[in-house]
């Protein structure tokens, strides 16, 4: 399985532990996914790949009782009690390198939660900023949620654009309306 596909599923479990604990204690849903996703990011940038800690916790050579002490030692009292089970679980499930990118997937999930959608424009020229107000308008009236525009020029394009909106792709460009025409040519039988 693809890791992606596995930082996914923990960030997935992590929102419904976030919504069951939620709907237990009573606690606001969004202020606890924002606590949990602050902690979430901090333990990504001290025991993530690449770091000292995070080294020590994927040596094999280290007792796993060992690090799951510096584990619990280091997050217990500074980080909320639900990302200190969730970092021994993966732990355990040798996962724990994944941890930026469950925190990627899990900070999806938490704009999702609070009604924001990221979104994608790739362009041939630079949108003028009340064309990208007018796009995030429209965007935001078909999709009934906030969206936070993100630009980017691609000169490739030869013209028109495109925008990526979640797992879908409206395609407005020159080189992708070329490339359709060039199809319907080629499947013409002359």
């Amino acid at each position: 399985m693809r890791e992606s596909n596995v930082s996914a599923r923990y960030a997935h479990a992590l929102l419904l532990f976030s919504q069951k604990r939620a709907a237990a204690e009573p606690t606001p849903l969004v202020p606890l996914l924002e606590r949990l996703l602050a902690d979430l990011r901090s333990l990504a940038e001290v025991a993530g790949p690449g770091t000292r800690i995070g080294e020590f916790l994927a040596h094999p050579q280290v007792r796993p009782d060992d690090k799951q002490r510096l584990l619990h030692q280091g997050l217990a009292g500074r980080a909320d009690p639900g990302i200190v089970v969730f970092a021994e679980l993966l732990l355990r499930k040798k996962r724990l390198p994944l941890v930026p990118d469950i925190a990627r997937e899990f900070e999806t999930l938490v704009e999702r939660a609070k009604g924001v959608q990221r979104a994608q424009l790739v362009s041939a020229v630079p949108f003028t900023p009340a064309e990208i107000e007018r796009l995030e308008r429209e965007l935001a009236g078909s999709t009934k949620l906030h969206i936070v525009l993100t630009t980017q020029v691609d000169p490739a394009l030869v013209g028109g654009a495109y925008v990526r909106l979640g797992d879908r792709i409206v395609d407005r460009s020159v080189k992708a309306m070329l490339e359709s025409v060039a199809h319907q040519l080629a499947e013409v039988s002359v």
